[in-house]
């Protein structure tokens, strides 16, 4: 059977994006999955909102952060390919979900 491809887009900062990838290595853990790492980021999807008009006050700096986190990744990526990427993204959010409490 063949591997089955997946492409994965994430912020570093987004909890949702952590947990899915989490899921992720799981399955790929029992299955022929391939992950391919893309980049979304929080900061320039919500760039047309007034930040403090629709989020908490600490969402701006923290969309902020991810985007430099992902120029970080992107950087990762052409040095070091898709599985550094991978390796990247793990630990990043191992450091920002799994070492402080939500």
């Amino acid at each position: 059977m063949a591997a089955t491809n997946v492409r994965f887009w994430f912020d570093p900062v987004c909890p949702f994006c952590w947990l899915t990838s989490k899921w992720l290595r799981m399955v790929h853990e029992q299955r022929d999955l391939r992950v391919e790492w893309r980049f979304i980021s929080l900061r320039l999807i919500n760039e047309h909102l007034d930040y403090a008009a629709h989020f908490p006050p600490e969402y701006e700096a923290g969309h902020t952060a991810g985007l430099r986190l992902l120029r970080v990744a992107a950087r990762t990526r052409a040095d070091h390919g898709n599985d550094g990427l991978d390796a990247l993204q793990a630990a990043l959010g191992r450091a920002i979900f799994d070492s402080m409490p939500m």
